[in-house]
């Protein structure tokens, strides 16, 4: 009986040694990934919330999964804008707003994201710069529809996405990097 008990703990150990290597890894690699980012605390807190679902990451990997996640958002935001905002929102300048974010969250979402998550699959990197750029400039142009405006909404929201979309090209800056030193070899 003890035989039996010390070879389940061994095979526990034996079983938890990868997963926790693996974990750390990610970790160590979440963290220089970060640290290089322009919004350190966002990145860890937006990535490590979504590491311990994947079982293998990479450079490409946290690419993708930020092009994710900012995707995510965006539709949210979306979504959120063209059920209620618009009826809640005050002031013929404030709907036309409101309106043209409708549009342009359209644009991050379908056509931007879309197309950069795409490419990353075709690791075309330089086009999922190219369009994660245009989605965050996007973004940026929703929030000055409100400058003339007391209350803004989505700034917030346009904010995040922005920050979201400047670590997205922050970590893709690095596959393009590694690409760029890979060719020169």
């Amino acid at each position: 009986m003890k035989l039996i008990t010390i070879f389940l703990e061994m095979a526990t150990f034996i079983i938890l040694i990868p997963s926790v290597q693996s974990t750390l890894s990610h970790t160590s690699l979440l963290e220089q990934i970060c640290r290089q980012s322009p919004h350190y605390h966002l990145c860890t807190m937006t990535l490590r919330s979504s590491i311990n679902h994947r079982s293998k990451e990479d450079i490409a990997g946290f690419a993708r999964l930020t092009l994710e996640i900012v995707k995510a958002n965006a539709s949210l935001t979306l979504e959120h804008v063209q059920k209620g905002y618009i009826q809640q929102t005050n002031g013929l300048e404030q709907k036309r707003a409101m309106r043209d974010c409708i549009a342009l969250y359209n644009m991050i979402v379908n056509v931007h994201l879309r197309e950069a998550l795409n490419a990353m699959e075709k690791y075309d990197y330089k086009i999922v710069k190219q369009r994660v750029y245009a989605a965050s400039i996007q973004a940026e142009i929703c929030e000055n529809k409100f400058k003339n405006s007391l209350t803004k909404p989505l700034k917030d929201t346009n904010r995040y996405v922005q920050n979201l979309c400047i670590i997205a090209a922050s970590i893709v800056n690095k596959l393009l990097l590694q690409n760029h030193l890979t060719s020169a070899y």
